[in-house]
């Protein structure tokens, strides 16, 4: 073989080698370049303060969303004069109306609700209506300014407290606490709708599980609650018990509203404090709420129309005849829609409301309901 064959040999190579060479750096730069476009484009990792501040907006502001709830202090200790008077869950936007106010007033308060004022819209007013995203409301002075802006956009302090006078005491309340209510970590939780046992040729009833919306022992702000409640109480069983009775039924007042609707209102201990009402269904659930921070053996007691709480006679007395036997156990009976009503002392008008007892329910089991004459555990829809 020539030599020139042989150096024309190594000149191909040597080509190769550099068409190799540059391909590999380009490639290395562009693989370079992509990782840095990711890490400077990848969105910052969000520390648990952050997740849970998240958690603790989105769950004030639904709350905000249902005054029925929550009350008129809660509005206004959440968002001084500005009030959430509608939430588009589908857009998670929300809707806000401002009072009359100067410019500097409501500048500020848009400063601190809200991250980013452009990301806020306004309202027009048009014929004394203020109009914004298809809904209208009549313009007034407590409706001067009616403003959207998205779930994201809202400014929530996740570390403020809350704080509720009643004629007794003072419920306190964390938002975060709050928050751990609101998603039933802190409650029994369970399924929702109960179903009478079908008889024969007849209809098919329902009702709600009450039991699924009692707190848990250990529930911070219950705890404090029970606590205050009963410092300067005798240290025996019945003075405790009576003192939890004696709160709910003289400080949370009797709801008609929630007694009448057209549809049951369940609410949570907390936002029955909250309110400071309920009907006999939210009352039963504060106190049956406020036990479990006491450790407090009881059941409700479903009647027709109507449910109560009970608690083991132990020593009671029974001079009014508002005991039920169960489990082998003498049962009194804790009335909190009369107010000032003493266990096994006051008497009861229509007390065959309170006695004639269809089911029976220990929350710390909320699905289990018992139909109280047969024992049948009832089915849920």
């Amino acid at each position: 073989m020539s030599a020139g064959s042989i150096f024309e040999s190594e000149e191909k190579r040597g080509g190769n080698f550099k068409i190799f060479a540059i391909a590999f750096i380009a490639l290395v730069v562009m693989c370079g370049s992509g990782f840095g476009l990711y890490w400077y484009s990848k969105p910052a990792e969000r520390s648990y303060d952050d997740v849970v501040g998240d958690e603790v907006r989105d769950t004030t502001v639904l709350m905000l969303a249902q005054p029925g709830f929550t009350g008129e202090s809660f509005q206004e200790q959440i968002l001084g004069k500005g009030r959430l008077i509608k939430f588009v869950w589908s857009l998670k936007d929300a809707y806000f109306v401002y009072p009359e106010s100067d410019d500097a007033e409501f500048e500020a308060f848009l400063n601190k609700y809200f991250a980013d004022r452009a990301k806020v819209d306004f309202g027009t007013a048009k014929g004394g209506e203020l109009k914004l995203g298809g809904y209208s409301l009549p313009l007034s002075h407590d409706a001067a300014r009616f403003f959207r802006t998205p779930l994201s956009n809202i400014r929530i302090d996740q570390k403020q407290d809350l704080s509720f006078p009643l004629k007794d005491v003072t419920y306190t309340i964390s938002l975060n606490e709050m928050k751990n209510l609101a998603n039933n970590s802190e409650v029994y939780g369970g399924r929702m709708v109960a179903r009478v046992p079908d008889r024969r040729d007849g209809p098919q009833y329902i009702f709600a599980n009450h039991g699924i919306m009692v707190a848990k022992p250990d529930e911070p702000s219950l705890k404090r609650l029970t606590e205050e409640l009963l410092k300067d109480v005798e240290p025996t069983r019945e003075a405790r018990i009576q003192r939890l009775v004696d709160f709910v039924s003289n400080d949370i007042q009797y709801s008609y509203a929630e007694a009448l609707g057209s549809r049951e209102t369940l609410k949570r201990a907390n936002e029955t404090l909250m309110t400071g009402n309920g009907d006999c269904s939210n009352k039963t659930i504060l106190l049956a709420s406020l036990l479990e921070q006491i450790n407090e053996e009881y059941i409700l007691l479903y009647c027709p129309g109507h449910i109560t709480v009970a608690v083991p006679q132990g020593g009671f007395p029974d001079d009014n005849k508002l005991d039920f036997n169960w489990s082998h156990k003498n049962w009194m009976i804790a009335e909190t829609t009369l107010p000032g009503f003493q266990i096994g002392k006051t008497p009861v008008k229509e007390s065959n409301r309170l006695t004639h007892i269809n089911y029976v329910q220990d929350p710390k089991n909320a699905d289990v309901i018992f139909d109280a004459n047969s024992y049948e555990v009832l089915k849920f829809l």
